[in-house]
């Protein structure tokens, strides 16, 4: 039993270790940009018209 604790944990930690660190937010990847879809147009702005952090707006069409 504290056999498979311990392969458990060492487990964990071995596959934490490999995991994301940085927020879904912070994707700089063109595959990480968002679709858009029959619900929403995604408006992409230059730096210098940028409303804010955000690169893209999202609007609902109706």
């Amino acid at each position: 039993m504290r056999y498979q604790t311990l392969l458990v944990l060492c487990g964990s930690l071995l596959l934490s270790a490999c995991a994301a660190r940085a927020p879904l937010g912070a994707c700089d990847s063109v595959s990480c940009r968002p679709e858009p879809d029959n619900r929403q147009m995604v408006i992409w702005w230059q730096t210098d018209m940028r409303p804010g952090a955000a690169d893209f707006t999202r609007v609902s069409v109706l």
